[in-house]
């Protein structure tokens, strides 16, 4: 019965990309089927979910050490090459490792100073135990790793794999990487869109809204009939709703806050026969304030043409859609 044996190559990739390309067409050449391929390279711990059920696919893992100790896994303090190591450890796996004899003297982009002492303790724990093979040049680790499994699988044969071929291994291999990567695609952007609708719809439980009342502070000013001035404080009870309703629609447009006041003002004396000639300015703002909370205006930060800055005050997305639903006719 024609067996073959999946094996899984670990490694750092950037130094070792052209390493790795040769170990895995050598492995192709010598009908295994290989994994580990830096398509499935880990990055964090999601990915790194999915890198152990390949490797709990695998007969052999083959373990490539150069002169740096890869990516960190920040919540573990590992690289994810040392993580892929201590799982297939843990799994039982044949471990085949590879060990560069002179790394310090690689090419600095082939080494990672700053990690140097984790690298020599990842060393010291593959080489603790275990026959470890040197290399120096690519050549040599390209023949030692094919000649080492072929070894390896004729003194400690594995399970292996006796349906289909070495083709559609590789090839269903790739599919399922290209459905995890869809996969994490989809899910960045649900998260994204999550995020945006939680803005557009956050809870405003504890704020003020809709049919609940505020009082809208002002001044009305003007001459008496012997053409004294005068000045009188006014106030006018409006809904939230009534407010919004009124002022949106001058808010399509970015503005200021004095124009935003100047808005509202005329809006609140249109939309419900006030006589406001001022607004009190805590008042303006508090209506500003109130209404961006509830995510129906933005204000920013806008920078001048001739320097400076200035606040801008818009309608959002929700506050538009939101105006529609109070201001259209219903049957």
């Amino acid at each position: 019965m024609d067996k073959r044996y999946q094996v899984f190559v670990s490694s750092t990739f950037t130094d070792l990309e052209e390493e790795r390309k040769a170990i895995i067409q050598g492995l192709l050449n010598a009908k295994y089927i290989p994994a580990g391929m830096e398509m499935f390279a880990a990055s964090n711990d999601e990915q790194f979910k999915y890198i152990k059920k390949i490797i709990d696919t695998c007969d052999y893992y083959v373990l490539i050490i150069g002169g740096r100790y890869g990516s960190i896994n920040s919540s573990t303090g590992k690289s994810f090459t040392e993580q892929e190591y201590d799982y297939a450890v843990e799994k039982g796996i044949p471990v085949l490792a590879f060990l560069h004899d002179d790394p310090d003297n690689l090419p600095v982009e082939k080494r990672d100073d700053k990690n140097r002492e984790l690298l020599e303790k990842f060393r010291s724990k593959v080489s603790d135990g275990r026959l470890c093979k040197m290399w120096h040049t690519s050549s040599e680790l390209i023949s030692s790793v094919i000649i080492s499994l072929i070894e390896e699988v004729a003194n400690n044969p594995q399970m292996g794999w006796t349906r289909g071929n070495i083709e559609d291994s590789v090839e269903l291999l790739s599919q399922i990487n290209e459905l995890r990567k869809e996969k994490e695609n989809i899910e960045r952007k649900y998260k994204e869109i999550k995020r945006k609708y939680d803005e557009l719809t956050r809870e405003t439980d504890n704020i003020a809204f809709g049919d609940d009342v505020f009082t809208i502070r002002g001044t009305l000013t003007g001459f008496d009939d012997r053409r004294k001035h005068y000045s009188k404080d006014i106030e006018i009870v409006l809904t939230w709703n009534e407010i919004f309703s009124a002022v949106a629609p001058y808010l399509t447009a970015p503005t200021n806050f004095d124009g935003f006041c100047r808005k509202l003002i005329e809006a609140i004396n249109y939309a419900y026969n006030a006589n406001i000639s001022y607004i009190n300015h805590d008042c303006a703002q508090t209506v500003k304030v109130q209404l961006s909370a509830l995510g129906l205006i933005k204000y920013y930060q806008a920078n001048l043409i001739k320097g400076g800055v200035a606040e801008g005050i818009v309608i959002t997305e929700k506050g538009s859609r939101y105006l529609v639903e109070l201001k259209t006719v219903k049957k």
